[in-house]
């Protein structure tokens, strides 16, 4: 389970797979980072695992015996959880208008246990930055296979390092109501699984809550 938790997401082969029920659950925080240009240059992540999963991950790893996990004793784990991530691209789709943008190499990742449960850190950096004033800015974080269930905290669930150009502002779409969520899966029911989405994402993207940048013209 553990690493099939951070290994790569498969693509969904049939529009029954939108029905799935996920069995990791993941509280998430994200900010969106932007340099002195008024350019995006990535997102920072912190995602906190349920109780279950963390006590799974965890088994084997107090290697002193006191019954307390050290940064030590976690960063294996760490280190594992991003090396597997790679191959799912990190769970996290940014795009430009209808471009999906590259990403590159992680950066200062680490991991920390409170309260029952792990939270891993990192910063996934765009390959090359954007200009939201070129076009419409989004991101979404989700699997694709529904094993995973990624949900927004209450409190703060997204945040900007640093300042976009005047004119552009940056917001969290609000979740999919039932009816909305219904309609969704009604939608797709009726769809073979060659069906391709003009925006170009996959069936779970239809799903997933975006965060957005949107610029005056």
């Amino acid at each position: 389970m553990k690493k099939y938790l951070l290994a790569g997401a498969l693509v969904f082969c049939s529009a029954d797979m939108a029905l799935a029920h996920p069995h990791v659950w993941t509280t998430m925080r994200s900010s969106l980072m932007v340099n002195t240009q008024g350019q995006i240059t990535g997102v920072r992540m912190a995602w906190t695992f349920d109780e279950a999963y963390s006590e799974y991950a965890l088994d084997g790893l107090d290697v002193n015996g006191d019954g307390v996990f050290g940064p030590d004793e976690i960063k294996p784990l760490t280190v594992e959880n991003i090396q597997n991530l790679k191959e799912s691209q990190f769970f996290s789709f940014m795009r430009l208008g209808k471009e999906n943008l590259a990403h590159g190499a992680v950066v200062d990742f680490s991991q920390t246990y409170n309260d029952n449960k792990l939270t891993l850190y990192f910063v996934l950096p765009l390959a090359n930055p954007v200009d939201p004033r070129t076009d419409e800015f989004n991101y979404k974080i989700y699997d694709p296979d529904f094993f995973i269930a990624f949900d927004y905290a209450r409190d703060d669930p997204v945040d900007l390092e640093g300042t976009l150009p005047n004119g552009c502002t940056m917001a969290l779409q609000p979740l999919k109501t039932d009816e909305e969520l219904d309609q969704t899966k009604a939608f797709l029911s009726e769809k073979d699984q060659n069906w391709q989405n003009d925006t170009g994402e996959d069936f779970g993207g239809l799903f997933a809550q975006a965060t957005v940048v949107t610029c005056a013209p």
